[in-house]
């Protein structure tokens, strides 16, 4: 039976074995094993809830080869899902202070409940031992459920305890059933007109989970004197009420005992706590934006190479001898000519030559110049197969390219098997024919499909932006893709462009539905030096998925569009209009004609 070797399943539900099998780190460095408050920022599918669950104890055992009592540090892993507390209930409370005081409380219990799941799922074996029960149980007694007793909650528990995973289990139902005193206090407020007082048990963090987290790293049985890391995934489904109380919890400064590490997916609510004091790095926080790194600055080898890593690991696990290389080839013929183009490049570069060296001219030039030679009805037959440009493709976000790949393997083994093959063979290579398909129905999905359902969300009032934003959103990028399709057809010297950068400050409006791209995966925001060179500004880079919807070169780019308010308000109004002045020069030469390192260059 075939495994495809590049389904994707959510870490949370992946064992330590499977996670260690296809875990390959980071290529940058961001210190996330270090002790301080971080927050990972970057669109799904980058790889942070694979990092974060990989520093669980029972992965890190198995990467560092070390017991429980010798890892560097404790991470207790947590995930919040926008429905795991109850956001809508918390509208419902009038009075500022009691929802900030009920905030903290529902947080509070529930990362508590979580913490308590993950030791009780990702230790392995290590808390099997006589002692540990008796160890945790003491714990959980003298400083969770005493504590919650001490403020009024009512339970039961069983004193006849014989593992470690019944005494989380007992102390989970207890947390959880106080946590539903709560929500069932909200939906009563939210269908009475009357005002009602909260008379349930409350809890802090620092009367409640910090105490306890420190003490877990006290105990004989765990890495004893350690840091705790709240590996907390998808902060950004939190509340704004509880966002401010989790600023409130990284404000305290206490990394040396307690560290929060917290991935976003760039919608944070605020960084502002419940007092209104801004949390501010490098003070109270660090953090780093995956996406940026990837999409926003040159960046010659870094993700590539960490593609390849992923690949080739996945590869060898369902016993399949062929490299990332060899296993996505590219259309031969296509290369052929490309790479004539690039050689007759090199050979006139004394006479034509505009870069430093042959072959940068080479680099820029052969790619536009094949598919500039198709002409306009044939632009179409371009294909988008070869594993360089499936990377390029992928716009620094792994998860993008292995459900690409998932999907191209798929098809593939239906060929095989509709041609006659036996299932059991498997697969060596995608053809190129399929790459090029995959690609262009993923363009299509995610230019027409996903903005599609965006807009229908929007008009049932379940997203923050209106309908006409994400219209304008759609105008926008169409512009772009147009624009940035007329240079590469151009004879410009900068041919291969893919970013635009602000030469003015846009208005509010405008300024929203490029937070929305980037919100939403169709831009990536960096920043990057002025044309007179005295000051920085924004630079939104339109994902390469998108290179197969408007016919452009994915691999790369060489240069960037300063545009003025003029352009960026005539393209989300008219995109086509936008396109046509722009090549008519009306709206003025917006191309910025320095040269820039160049991206993923091979």
């Amino acid at each position: 039976m075939n495994i495809n070797p590049f389904a994707v399943s959510s870490p949370e539900m992946m064992g330590a074995d499977e996670i260690n099998k296809l875990f390959v780190p980071l290529s940058e460095n961001f210190e996330i094993d270090a002790p301080g408050h971080l927050f990972i920022h970057g669109h799904r599918g980058c790889g942070k809830s694979m990092m974060l669950r990989q520093m669980t104890p029972d992965c890190l055992m198995l990467s560092l080869n070390k017991s429980l009592s010798d890892l560097p540090f404790l991470g207790l892993y947590a995930t919040i899902k926008s429905t795991d507390l109850d956001l809508t209930d918390f509208d419902r409370i009038n009075n500022q202070y009691a929802g900030l005081v009920l905030a903290e409380h529902s947080l509070s219990l529930f990362v508590t409940s979580k913490v308590l799941q993950s030791l009780r799922e990702h230790m392995g074996d290590s808390l099997n031992n006589v002692e540990a029960p008796k160890a945790i149980e003491r714990l959980c007694s003298n400083l969770l459920l005493d504590k919650l007793r001490s403020v009024g909650a009512d339970f039961s528990v069983s004193d006849n305890l014989t593992s470690t995973a019944e005494v989380l289990k007992q102390s989970i139902r207890v947390i959880d059933d106080v946590y539903g005193l709560m929500t069932s206090y909200l939906r009563k407020i939210g269908i009475n007109e009357s005002y009602i007082p909260y008379s349930g048990p409350l809890v802090g963090y620092r009367d409640f989970l910090f105490p306890f987290l420190c003490e877990l790293t006290q105990l004989d049985c765990m890495p004893k004197g350690k840091p705790v890391y709240l590996l907390l995934d998808d902060a950004d489904n939190l509340s704004l009420l509880q966002t401010q109380v989790l600023n409130n919890w990284v404000s305290f400064r206490t990394g040396n005992k307690v560290s929060f590490k917290i991935s976003t997916q760039r919608g944070y609510k605020t960084w502002r706590t419940t007092t209104k004091q801004r949390i501010e790095t490098p003070h109270d926080f660090k953090e780093v934006d995956i996406s940026t790194i990837y999409t926003g600055k040159p960046s010659k080898t870094a993700y590539p190479k960490w593609v390849e890593d992923v690949v080739n690991k996945r590869l060898a696990q369902c016993a399949i001898k062929a490299s990332a290389q060899e296993f996505f080839p590219n259309d031969y013929e296509q290369e052929t000519k490309i790479q004539a183009l690039a050689r007759k490049r090199i050979e006139n570069w004394e006479v034509e030559g505009k870069g430093f060296r042959p072959g940068d001219d080479a680099y820029r030039y052969a790619r536009p110049d094949y598919i500039k030679g198709l002409g306009a009805k044939q632009m179409r037959t371009y294909s988008y197969a070869g594993y360089d440009q499936l990377v390029h493709i992928s716009s620094g976000i792994i998860r993008y390219f292995l459900d690409n790949a998932a999907t191209m393997y798929g098809d593939e083994l239906k060929s095989k098997l509709s041609s006659g093959s036996k299932s059991d063979v498997g697969l060596s290579r995608i053809s190129p024919s399929i790459q090029d398909q995959v690609v262009r129905d993923s363009a299509d999905k995610l230019f027409f499909g996903a903005l599609d359902k965006l807009e229908k969300d929007a008009a049932a009032d379940q997203l923050g932006a209106s309908v006409q934003q994400f219209g304008q959103l759609r105008n926008l990028i169409k512009a772009l893709g147009g624009i940035f399709q007329a240079i590469l057809l151009s004879n410009r010297s900068e041919r291969r462009v893919f970013s635009i950068a602000l030469s003015d400050s846009p208005p509010t409006e405008i300024m929203n539905i490029l937070d929305l791209g980037v919100q939403h995966g169709y831009l990536y925001e960096a920043a990057i030096g002025t044309k007179d060179g005295r000051w920085r500004t924004r630079r939104y880079v339109m994902t390469r998925r998108l290179a197969p919807l408007f016919k452009l070169d994915p691999t790369g780019f060489s240069g960037y569009l300063f545009v003025t308010t003029q352009l960026l308000q005539t393209a989300i109004l008219n995109p086509s209009r936008a396109v046509a002045e722009f090549e008519s020069g009306r709206l003025g030469n917006v191309i910025e004609n320095a040269q820039l390192p160049l991206e993923f260059q091979s």
